[in-house]
């Protein structure tokens, strides 16, 4: 089965990968310095995650009475770490048609704004011109579900931050863990020290525990064991009724220390990073080469020529779930990232964003797949496409008619 977002290594690529960390001796320093050296910044920070990345940011920068902006259609945990950092939270609807923030809008002064790029699509520099933004005391890249460029950087003005994810189902995925840049001094040295600080102790068997984690991760999405592992924890979620403790600043993305095993993969993939992207955009490209025109009820995203973390498009809200199972049943798993937080915003308030969450199905994108996969689910998309669902029961709408 395909995975809907597989590792950017398989396990055989992994246990290379744990012989050479057993000769890693460079630790996170050498992380960093690799970091700042490819991408052309003054600091590199890693960190336990990149949500602790945007809340120590945000409690440095931000006044205690002064906004945090960001999208209402967003990970949950970057809503959490915006709810975290103890400020007011000010959620922006999406742009019409789209799945950035729009950057429209009224200006509170000395605000901060978390600038998720979903997906790895960019802000563009009319987004970044908005006053919202080009006015913030702060701005915060989330480049968790991107590869960065140097291009990227480039877009940084002093007081600015970009943070990176290496945790599951990200592009740069190495088991947990995340990266800041900015050229900030003050901003780095802060990060340092809290992050110094916030690190829980690692005796040698939980260094092992966590690295036994990511192989068995990695193993667990190689496609001859996937739907029976995925069903599973489907299964398992489906029946938990209360998913709370996956965002608190108990979990590990808060306070678990590198290992040389994570290291010398994140390293792995920052010298892989170029060819991670340029094999992303390839099959982006066949995506679009084949759903081109496939349905007038498909919206397919827009070709701003940066590698992604999974190709998504837009069905009707009614018909994504069999969709989905049509998919699946072909042996494809498709997500649907990210639900509309209906705890926190209102849905006749952000019209874009919960249609957005409604209607977003996330094809998988892995720099393992090939031309000949990608065709393969494109046509099962377009059976899929032509589903009818009626009380329950799906037809093909030929046959309906």
């Amino acid at each position: 089965m395909i995975p809907r977002h597989r590792p950017p290594f398989g396990s055989a690529a992994l246990a290379c990968t744990a012989v050479r960390s057993l000769f890693n001796n460079g630790g996170v320093e050498q992380l960093e310095r690799q970091y700042r050296q490819r991408l052309g910044v003054r600091h590199a920070v890693w960190l336990p995650s990149a949500r602790y990345g945007i809340t120590r940011t945000i409690q440095f920068r931000i006044a205690s009475d002064a906004e945090i902006i960001c999208s209402a259609f967003n990970c949950g945990a970057v809503h959490h770490a915006a709810v975290e950092c103890q400020r007011a939270v000010r959620y922006a609807d999406c742009s019409p048609g789209s799945l950035q923030m729009d950057c429209s809008g009224t200006v509170s002064g000395g605000h901060g704004v978390i600038l998720s790029e979903m997906f790895g699509h960019r802000f563009s520099s009319v987004d970044l011109n908005q006053s919202l933004v080009r006015d913030a005391k702060l701005r915060i890249f989330d480049m968790a579900m991107a590869i960065p460029t140097p291009a990227d950087m480039r877009r940084m003005q002093r007081s600015d931050v970009t943070v990176l994810s290496f945790g599951l189902g990200k592009s740069l995925y190495a088991g947990w863990g995340g990266m800041a840049l900015t050229q900030c001094g003050d901003m780095s040295a802060m990060l340092l020290r809290c992050r110094d600080q916030d690190l829980a102790s690692a005796r040698r068997m939980g260094r092992l525990a966590w690295n036994a984690n990511v192989v068995l991760r990695t193993v667990a999405h190689e496609p001859v064991l996937y739907r029976q592992l995925r069903a599973r924890q489907q299964r398992r979620m489906s029946e938990a009724t209360d998913c709370s403790s996956l965002f608190t600043v108990n979990s590990h993305e808060w306070h678990r220390p590198s290992t040389r095993l994570h290291v010398t993969q994140a390293l792995q993939n920052l010298e892989q990073s170029t060819a991670f992207s340029e094999r992303r955009m390839t099959l982006s490209d066949e995506y679009r080469k084949h759903l081109r025109g496939c349905s007038d009820c498909m919206q397919l995203p827009p070709n701003d020529l940066s590698a992604l973390s999974h190709f998504c498009i837009r069905v009707p809200g009614q018909r994504r779930e069999a969709i989905r199972q049509h998919l699946w049943s072909h042996g494809i798993d498709a997500g649907t990232l990210f639900p509309f937080p209906q705890q926190t915003c209102c849905v006749e308030e952000f019209p874009q964003a919960s249609q957005a969450a409604a209607e977003v199905l996330n094809l998988p994108l892995s720099t393992q797949l090939d031309r000949r996969t990608i065709r393969g689910i494109c046509d099962a998309l377009r059976v899929a496409m032509d589903l009818k669902v009626t009380d329950g029961i799906v037809t093909r709408r030929s046959a309906a008619a």
